[in-house]
């Protein structure tokens, strides 16, 4: 695929999932995606390996985060799992001010995140190499995000060590398949809403679940 296409795909895709992004910010998702086939040749960075699979399952699957977090005002997120760097680094490429902490324990990742978010010059990014079981350790960590998101964790795990971490009025965004109609089977946990979409190349409905802590 020539490089002016990933211009144009990204940003019809953008669009029809309702989001529409700024040239420069499409330019900087070239970019990232050129830097992530050049570095997953070498590092596992991701599973997702052609371009089409990429755009759709990591840029996109990354923006449609944004319909739920625009639905409660976030202006800080905690990315947990992040890889690399989905679906934070997305997040705030489209929307510069959204301050973002991407949590990841891989070392090798880590570094491609340092490169990346330094080749595109992204500020209010901020990496932290550990587990979500060991944030703790870090003093200096906010305990007042007003967004925690989850694109491929196991919820009922990381709850315990994500509530700390929730501002008074913070939610946590979970995506995951299209549901069934079956509930989430985690206790502690209030759903508040659901919000379908279809990633672009037929790859398949997914849903948004905005979800918040409850006493136990």
């Amino acid at each position: 695929m020539e490089p002016g296409l990933y211009f144009e795909l990204i940003r019809q895709e953008s669009e029809k999932i309702g989001f529409l992004i700024e040239k420069d910010a499409i330019e900087k998702f070239e970019t990232y995606l050129l830097e992530l086939i050049k570095w997953n040749k070498k590092v596992n960075l991701t599973g997702h390996r052609d371009e089409r699979s990429i755009i759709a399952n990591l840029f996109i699957d990354s923006l449609a985060f944004h319909k739920a977090i625009k639905s409660f005002s976030a202006c800080s997120v905690l990315d947990i799992g992040t890889g690399a760097g989905f679906p934070g680094l997305p997040l705030n490429i489209s929307e510069p001010k959204l301050s973002v902490t991407l949590v990841e324990p891989n070392l090798k990742k880590v570094s491609f995140l340092h490169h990346i978010i330094g080749t595109l010059g992204l500020k209010n990014v901020e990496v932290l190499a550990t587990r979500i079981e060991d944030i703790q350790k870090y003093e200096y960590v906010p305990r007042a995000y007003q967004g925690v998101i989850l694109k491929a964790l196991r919820l009922d795990i990381c709850l315990p060590y994500v509530r700390p971490l929730l501002d008074e009025n913070g939610m946590i965004v979970v995506s995951r398949a299209k549901s069934s109609g079956k509930e989430v089977g985690v206790r502690g946990i209030t759903i508040h809403e659901r919000i379908p979409y279809r990633l672009p190349f037929g790859f398949g409905e997914r849903e948004l679940m905005i979800l918040s802590p409850t006493c136990t």
